[in-house]
C-alpha cells in the first residue's frame, strides 16, 4: 500500500510541477482589465457639431477610475488624460460612422496600453452607445482582446441629426476590458 501512496504522491507532485511551469505570462491574463462607471469619458466639439461638416477640434477628456486587474493588481486606474484632434469635414452624421481608431490608456503605475480597433456608433432612443473593438499593439497587455463601450444620452446628436441643433459635448459612462 505505500508503495501506491508513494507512486500517488509523485504523480500528483509531477502534474503540479507541469501546470506551474506551464502557467501563461501575466500579459496573456484572462481577464486583465475590467474598468467600471463612475469611469467617464467625454468628447468636446470646437466648432459645435451641426449637419455640415466642418474642421472641428475634438477634446477628449478620459478618467478610467473604478478599474480592477487580476494580472496586475496595482492597477486600479487610468488617471484623466486629454487628448485633442482635429478632424477635417466633421458632422453629428459622420460622428454616427464607423471609423478605425487608435486609443493609448496610461494607467496609475505608469504603464501604457496602445489599442488598435474600430469604432461602432448606435444611437437608438435614449442612448447613443459608442464601441470599439479591436487589440492591444504595444504596450501593457499586447496582443489582448479589448471592448472599450461609452454610453451617453442620446438627445442633442439626434435632436442635430434632425437639423434640430448642435452637439457641443458628448459626456458618456465608459467601460473597459482587456482580456
Amino acid at each position: 500500500m505505500k508503495q501506491k501512496s508513494r507512486l500517488g504522491l509523485i504523480s500528483a507532485l509531477t502534474l503540479a510541477a507541469a501546470l506551474v511551469t506551464a502557467a501563461p505570462p501575466a500579459q496573456a491574463a484572462p481577464g486583465d482589465i475590467l474598468c467600471t462607471v463612475p469611469s467617464n469619458d467625454s468628447s468636446t466639439y470646437s466648432p459645435p457639431l451641426g449637419l455640415t461638416p466642418a474642421n472641428t477640434t475634438v477634446t477628449i477628456t478620459r478618467d478610467l477610475n473604478n478599474c480592477t486587474s487580476l494580472s496586475v493588481p496595482a492597477i486600479n486606474s487610468a488617471p484623466v488624460t486629454v487628448h485633442q484632434v482635429t478632424i477635417p469635414s466633421y458632422s453629428c452624421l459622420t460622428l454616427l460612422n464607423s471609423a478605425p481608431t487608435t486609443i493609448s490608456f496610461t494607467w496609475n503605475n505608469g504603464a501604457t496600453t496602445v489599442v488598435t480597433g474600430t469604432r461602432t456608433v448606435n444611437l437608438a432612443a435614449a442612448a447613443l452607445t459608442t464601441t470599439v473593438t479591436g487589440t492591444v499593439t504595444s504596450g501593457l497587455f499586447a496582443g489582448d482582446t479589448v471592448v472599450y463601450q461609452l454610453v451617453a444620452p442620446s438627445a442633442d446628436v439626434l435632436a442635430c441629426t434632425l437639423g434640430l441643433g448642435t452637439v457641443s459635448r458628448i459626456d458618456s459612462a465608459a467601460t473597459l476590458t482587456i482580456s
